[in-house]
């Protein structure tokens, strides 16, 4: 059943039970309207070019669109086999529990009792065969109590704040934690990749270390270059040894997202330069408040915050508690059922505290100060991901504009380094020329392979930023 058509029976019943229960109506009529977020805070359009006719938001399964059934599969066994989200999972139905509890809380509270006891009865009319007579009476009673009326429904709305706002902390931890999944991917994608290059870089650094030590021993070099260069080589093993640990390392954090062991877990995928950047053109900043899980969960935080404030105001006002009962006696259970004397009993009780030296106007107070630093949070959270998604954006773009840098100067670099080895080889360039050469397309490898898992983060970001294909029930 649909939580809010849920909420609203429940209310109606609460409100339809008794003529006290209309009171709570109009007297909750009066509770704090929660302030409705400045227009500025909530833009009516992304600043970042976006192509609004073919705005979309992320569906649920985002990872899909970085064209990788591995991956896919990855993040199904982490849906499947994370602890994390097994538990939160559990603290969620407990949540549901308690929910239900409060439900339950606005309807009045019956308790049924069935008794027996013993009596005595004398008939003794001094008459020799007179004597007195035991009886065993059965009584059956029936109360119904509902107290404290005019803060049920404002129990409730606390209630169900909370529970939308656990709801809310659920989606996000998993949104969370399927993002770390796929940034844990992709960096050990990256770690391949650089040791696919760190290889390279030691094959080329002792193709120039055999050319130096053969210079050397021809008499046309000294041996400082051998030497410079044998350090360079070791230089790169070491990096290549602990590029392998790297990749345990990442492969340890992705089993264990898994709920799996490290031992015998390995992922097939060897490079990040075949993955597809998915392009995201996000819809209407407004519809962000429903989308994005932390921004329901503020905003549950706060009607919270608001259903507190109407349940300190209500000390002011007396405590109202309805009390209705039936009860009946008979001899025999058959004469019970029938239930000649039945007694119907309807009490109304009224409690006003008269003195308690300004408390609850305190109390009062101090609410309505947490309900407006709740309001200044939920402003504040609500800036701060419309902020990251507008940098995301830009970054998005800056990031693809210097990925194609990258891979040009990743062209030029291996050419000069041709050159400068071949040239080298010939005797005609030095070698400090070879080194330097040699260590611009190390780095500019490097750069451009960091670079492509910065636009792959980037849009893991965005997809989070934008809720990941989540939305709050209507």
């Amino acid at each position: 059943m649909n939580k809010k058509f849920m909420k609203r029976n429940l209310l109606q019943i609460s409100h339809g039970l008794s003529v006290a229960v209309s009171v709570v109506i109009v007297l909750s009529g009066c509770s704090t309207i929660v302030p409705l977020l400045p227009a500025s805070v909530v833009p009516a359009a992304w600043e970042s070019p976006v192509e609004q006719d073919a705005a979309l938001w992320p569906t649920q399964d985002w990872w899909n669109n970085f064209a990788d059934p591995e991956l896919s599969t990855l993040i199904a066994d982490v849906q499947a086999g994370n602890l994390d989200l097994a538990n939160n999972q559990r603290n969620l139905q407990a949540a549901q529990l308690s929910l239900r509890e409060a439900g339950f809380n606005l309807l009045p509270t019956p308790l049924v009792s069935l008794g027996i006891g013993a009596g005595y009865r004398d008939t003794n009319t001094n008459a020799p065969d007179s004597a007195g007579s035991v009886t065993t009476p059965l009584t059956l009673g029936a109360t119904f109590s509902y107290n404290d009326i005019l803060s049920k429904p404002a129990n409730y709305e606390r209630a169900f704040a909370d529970y939308e706002g656990r709801e809310a902390q659920v989606a996000d931890v998993a949104l969370n934690t399927l993002g770390t999944a796929a940034s844990t991917y992709f960096q050990l994608l990256l770690i391949r990749d650089k040791i696919t290059a760190s290889q390279q870089n030691v094959a080329n650094a002792e193709a120039i270390g055999a050319i130096a030590q053969a210079r050397v021993n021809a008499g046309v070099a000294v041996p400082i270059e051998a030497l410079q260069q044998q350090i360079a080589i070791e230089r790169e093993r070491n990096n290549l040894r602990g590029l392998i640990q790297n990749d345990l390392a990442a492969r340890s954090s992705l089993a264990l997202l898994q709920g799996r062991s490290v031992q015998g877990y390995n992922v097939n995928g060897q490079t990040l330069q075949t993955l597809t950047v998915p392009k995201v053109q996000p819809g209407l900043p407004s519809d962000l408040l429903q989308r994005r899980p932390d921004l329901v969960q503020a905003e549950a935080v706060l009607r919270s915050a608001n259903a507190n404030v109407t349940l300190v105001r209500n000390n002011l006002f007396p405590k109202i508690s309805l009390t209705s009962g039936i009860n009946s006696s008979s001899t025999s259970l058959n004469q019970l059922v029938s239930a000649p004397g039945t007694v119907l009993t309807i009490s109304t009780a009224l409690v006003q505290s008269l003195l308690d030296n300004g408390q609850r106007y305190r109390n009062l107070a101090q609410a309505r100060l947490t309900l407006e630093n709740n309001l200044a949070t939920y402003s504040k959270t609500v800036l701060g991901a419309f902020n990251e998604i507008e940098v995301l954006l830009s970054n998005i773009q800056l990031l693809e504009a210097q990925g194609e840098v990258a891979f040009a100067n990743l062209g030029a670099a291996e050419e000069s380094f041709r050159i400068a080895q071949v040239r080298y080889a010939e005797g005609v360039a030095d070698y400090q020329t070879v080194l330097l050469s040699q260590n611009t397309l190390f780095s500019t490898r490097n750069s451009w392979l960091d670079n492509k898992l910065l636009q792959m983060n980037a849009m893991v970001g965005l997809y989070k930023a934008l809720g990941g294909g989540w939305q709050a029930n209507p």
